[in-house]
C-alpha cells in the first residue's frame, strides 16, 4: 500500500506506508551506517560531510520513497565528483537504494533506478580509474597518451564491472517486487475461489431448503386432506357401521404414520446434510392413486405409449407433481366428476395431463391467497428439465383444471403397453 504525495512543482514523489517497525528498521540501519563511514570523510570537509549525509539520509528513505532516495542519493554522488573525493564506504548505499527503486518504487522511479545503475556504473568506473592514474602518475615516467590509454582501458573493465554490480542490484529487487506481486495475486485468486464456493454452497443450501420445503408441503398437504376426507366420510356416511368406521379410521392412521414417517425424514434432511433419503418413483403411483380413491375421488388412470426410462429424479418429480395434482383435485374440485390421470410416453419425452372438474366460482366465498402447490411443481419441473402448465377453470371448459407436464426422455425402452383402470 502507498501514499502519493505530490512535491510542489512537476515531480511526483510517492511515500509508501510503512509498518513502525519498518521505519524504526531503516533509521537505525541508516544512523549505523552513518556512524561507520564519518570517520572516513573526517578529513573532506563540507564535501565529505554533505556526501555522509546524502547517502545516510538516502538510505533511510530507500523503502519510504525510492524515487525521493534515488536523487537525494545523485546529489551526494555530484558533490564527491566535483570535490575529486576518492570513492568510499559511504558508496555502498548506492547499491541498497538501487535495490529498493527496483523492489517498492513506482513506474518511473524504476525507470530511474535502471538509468541511474547504467548511469553511475559507468561514471564510477572511469572515476575511480581517473583517481588510481592521477594518484600513482609520475612525470617523465609515463607519457601523457599511455596514461590516457591506462585510464581508458581500466575504466572500461572498471565501469563494466561496476554497471554489473549495479543493475544486478536494481534486477534483484525487481524480482523481488514480481514474486511479492505474484503471491499477492495468489492470495486473491485463493479469495476469490473461497468466496465463490461459499457462494456456491449457499446456493446449494438455499436449493436443498427449497427442496425440503416442497416435500414438506406435498406430505404435509396431501395426507391432510386424506384424513380431512376420511374423517368427514367417517362422520357422515358410516354412522352407525363399526366395520366401515374401523376401515375408515385404519386409512386416517396409516395416512397419519405415512406422514409422521416422511415429515420426520425431511426435518432429519434439515439436522443433517446427508444423502436424500428414500424418495417415492412412479413404482409408487398405485399406491398413491388407491389412497386417493379411499377417500372418495375417483381417479381414472391411463397410460399409452411405450415406456421409456427416466432417471429417479424425474421420477419424484412427476411423483410429487401427480400428488400435489390429486390433492388439489381432492380439496378444490368437484368429487361428483372423476378425475383423468393420463399418461403419454413418446420416443423422446412423457407427458401427463391431470384434469378435473372443478365447482363455479361463488362470489360469496373468501378468495383463497396464492399457495405454494403450483409453483412447486413449476419448480420441480424445471429442476428436472422439464416444464408445467396450467389451464384455469373457466366457463369455455366446463370449469375444469389441467395441468400438464413435459418431461424429456432418453432411450426407449422395448415394452409397449396400454392399460386403462377406471
Amino acid at each position: 500500500m502507498a501514499r502519493t504525495w505530490v512535491w510542489p512543482g512537476s515531480v511526483g514523489f510517492v511515500f509508501r506506508q510503512l509498518t513502525r517497525i519498518q521505519l524504526v528498521v531503516d533509521l537505525v540501519v541508516a544512523v549505523v551506517f552513518g556512524a561507520l563511514v564519518v570517520p572516513l570523510v573526517y578529513g573532506d570537509g563540507v564535501p565529505g560531510v554533505i556526501l555522509v549525509v546524502s547517502m545516510v539520509s538516502a538510505l533511510a528513505l530507500r523503502r519510504l520513497s525510492p524515487g525521493l532516495a534515488l536523487m537525494i542519493a545523485w546529489v551526494g554522488v555530484i558533490v564527491q565528483l566535483g570535490a575529486g573525493m576518492v570513492p568510499n564506504l559511504s558508496n555502498a548505499a548506492i547499491p541498497a537504494v538501487l535495490f529498493a527503486s527496483g523492489a517498492y518504487g513506482v513506474r518511473h522511479a524504476r525507470w530511474w533506478g535502471l538509468a541511474s545503475a547504467v548511469l553511475g556504473g559507468i561514471l564510477a568506473g572511469y572515476y575511480t580509474a581517473y583517481i588510481l592514474m592521477k594518484e600513482n602518475f609520475v612525470g617523465g615516467s609515463e607519457s601523457i597518451e599511455a596514461g590516457t590509454r591506462t585510464v581508458i582501458l581500466f575504466g572500461t573493465l572498471a565501469s563494466v564491472a561496476a554497471v554489473v554490480v549495479l543493475a544486478l542490484s536494481w534486477t534483484v529487487g525487481l524480482l523481488v517486487r514480481t514474486g511479492r506481486r505474484a503471491r499477492a495475486e495468489g492470495r486473491q485468486r485463493y479469495l476469490a475461489e473461497r468466496e465463490q464456493m461459499a457462494a456456491q454452497q449457499a446456493m446449494f443450501a438455499l436449493e436443498e431448503r427449497n427442496r425440503i420445503a416442497r416435500d414438506m408441503h406435498d406430505v404435509v398437504a396431501h395426507s391432510l386432506a386424506v384424513i380431512i376426507a376420511q374423517s368427514d366420510g367417517a362422520r357422515y356416511v358410516h354412522r352407525g357401521n363399526a366395520d366401515a368406521l374401523g376401515g375408515t379410521l385404519e386409512t386416517v392412521a396409516g395416512t397419519a404414520r405415512s406422514a409422521l414417517t416422511d415429515v420426520r425424514l425431511l426435518l432429519s434432511e434439515l439436522r443433517h446434510s446427508q444423502g436424500d433419503g428414500p424418495q417415492p418413483v412412479l413404482s409408487d403411483l398405485g399406491g398413491l392413486i388407491e389412497q386417493m380413491r379411499s377417500t372418495g375421488l375417483e381417479v381414472h388412470y391411463l397410460e399409452s405409449g411405450v415406456l421409456i426410462p427416466l432417471p429417479t429424479g424425474q421420477q419424484i418429480a412427476l411423483y410429487r407433481i401427480v400428488q400435489e395434482s390429486l390433492t388439489n383435485a381432492l380439496r378444490h374440485g368437484d368429487r361428483r366428476s372423476p378425475v383423468l390421470l393420463h399418461f403419454h410416453w413418446r420416443a423422446d419425452a412423457l407427458t401427463v395431463q391431470i384434469d378435473n372438474a372443478t365447482l363455479p366460482p361463488n362470489p360469496a366465498a373468501p378468495s383463497r391467497g396464492g399457495g405454494h402447490g403450483l409453483p412447486g411443481m413449476q419448480e420441480r419441473a424445471a429442476l428436472a428439465g422439464g416444464s408445467v402448465n396450467f389451464t384455469g377453470p373457466s366457463p369455455a371448459n366446463a370449469y375444469h383444471f389441467v395441468v400438464n407436464v413435459h418431461m424429456p426422455a432418453g432411450t426407449v425402452r422395448s415394452s409397449a403397453v396400454r392399460r386403462d383402470t377406471p
